[in-house]
């Protein structure tokens, strides 16, 4: 008997521990790119469509049959007629569907189909039919047909993968010359030796792509070095000094030793932190549930400290970017000395340029020397209750009262002394507590002032 209880209790423990864990959804299974020869495809669509029949044209078409899977599984259960009151059909709906679609992207002076298939005493239903016939038979030179010859459903088409035919990336420096005034415009050297050339993770937009060369160009005249998110060039005054230069217009920004990203998750970390009041530890556990769990990489979990560097990095050149120039610091500085540096150079003594002579109902009330209500409670859910020192009995708190009462009916202004003000413009709030009410460029330092 002990032992059953011992095992029932085992086994509880276990399942209430797994129910903790927190739970992501795995992506469908993907299929690989379909692996044809050029030379099938190359013949295939010289055979079938018009020989002016542009690039960008066929490759439309073939990605709209990579990108639907579900419709071509549609399609050729369709043709495949295998139980009673079936009807095979060749021209089925759903494909006249895709064939209508691709038709309207393509008919602005686009020549596709031959003219043999697409003549002018055509009407439009019989060149649509003519495009089902072309991309059936696609299709099938692609392998995208689940049924065998018999017509019966082998295996259900998956979604197809791109990771075998995405372009390479390489993170370079914006400018593609010196901009330094003294240089005239000199072409940048790549000055990164292959061996020292570093392999970064970079998060473009909600994809991870790991092994990324990050490469720097060097003027060999002046010696600024160009990287993908700043400028370094030597001091004036002292050669062994540098200067850093936060470029507004840096498509990409290094948030860790190998961790790069774009601006469009950069902004995605401002909007999420403005929008949903998320701390930099929320977002961080967000991005990992959400997108770093389904990647099949090797990539690592985003940190918050990552986080909080891309909110930091956004920031700065936000600021910078509505102030007009470019920000210049000490090169080599640690974080927090960068947002401090950064709020004495952009914060304007805690003025923002942008809500500078505005004023509106939700930012500018009048003036209460005391609050409507003192509590998160009603009175009545506060009998018994004092805000300063806890529970007291009601005949005690009505003493206090009458004793306010007394002070404040005492009170006298001194001659001399200024008048409570009329209105109130400004409020100072420590953290990060915004709403999306006022949207307002926030300083740096973890300061916010709403006008």
């Amino acid at each position: 008997m002990f032992a059953i209880v011992s095992n029932f209790s085992f086994f509880f423990t276990g399942l209430l521990m797994f129910c903790l864990f927190p739970l992501t959804m795995a992506l469908p299974n993907e299929a690989p790119f379909p692996d044809i020869s050029f030379q099938a495809f190359s013949h295939f669509i010289t055979d079938n469509f018009h020989s002016n029949i542009t690039l960008a044209s066929v490759l439309c078409i073939l990605f709209s049959l990579t990108e639907n899977p579900d419709l071509l599984n549609l399609h050729s259960r369709q043709q495949n007629a295998r139980f009673k009151g079936e009807k095979s059909v060749a021209v089925t709906g759903w494909m006249r569907c895709l064939a209508r679609t691709l038709q309207a992207k393509l008919s602005e002076g686009e020549e596709v189909l031959k003219d043999s298939d697409s003549g002018p005493d055509m009407s439009d239903d019989v060149q649509t039919t003519n495009l089902v016939v072309k991309l059936d038979a696609f299709a099938k030179l692609l392998r995208f047909n689940p049924c065998n010859s018999d017509g019966k459903v082998k295996r259900k088409l998956k979604p197809i993968s791109y990771r075998r035919i995405e372009g390479v990336r390489l993170l370079c420096p914006d400018p593609y010359q010196c901009v330094t005034a003294s240089c005239k415009a000199l072409a940048l050297q790549q000055s990164t030796k292959p061996r020292d050339i570093p392999l970064v993770t970079l998060i473009k937009g909600f994809q991870i792509y790991e092994g990324v060369p990050v490469l720097t160009g060097k003027c060999t005249k002046c010696m600024t070095t160009y990287h993908a998110d700043h400028e370094r060039s030597p001091s004036a005054d002292d050669q062994t000094r540098f200067t850093r230069v936060y470029l507004n217009s840096a498509k990409y920004l290094k948030v860790g030793q190998n961790v790069w990203v774009d601006r469009l998750f950069s902004n995605g970390v401002i909007n999420g932190m403005y929008s949903f009041h998320a701390s930099a530890s929320a977002y961080t556990e967000f991005w990992n549930n959400t997108i770093w769990a389904p990647h099949s990489g090797q990539a690592p979990k985003i940190t918050r400290r990552q986080i909080w560097q891309a909110f930091v990095q956004e920031s700065i050149r936000a600021v910078a970017s509505h102030c007009d120039f470019d920000l210049q610091m000490d090169d080599g500085l640690p974080i927090h000395l960068v947002t401090k540096q950064a709020f004495a150079m952009l914060g304007e003594r805690g003025m923002i340029r942008s809500a500078e002579g505005h004023e509106c109902s939700e930012c500018t009330h009048e003036y209460k020397e005391r609050s409507d209500q003192l509590g998160f409670y009603d009175e009545d859910a506060m009998v018994g209750m004092d805000e300063h020192t806890g529970p007291v009995l009601p005949q005690e708190r009505r003493q206090r009262e009458r004793e306010v009462e007394t002070d404040e009916d005492m009170m006298e202004i001194p001659q001399g002394t200024l008048q409570p003000p009329s209105e109130v413009r400004m409020v100072v709030l420590d953290g990060i507590v915004m709403g999306p009410i006022v949207s307002l460029y926030i300083s740096l330092h973890r300061r916010i002032y709403i006008y």
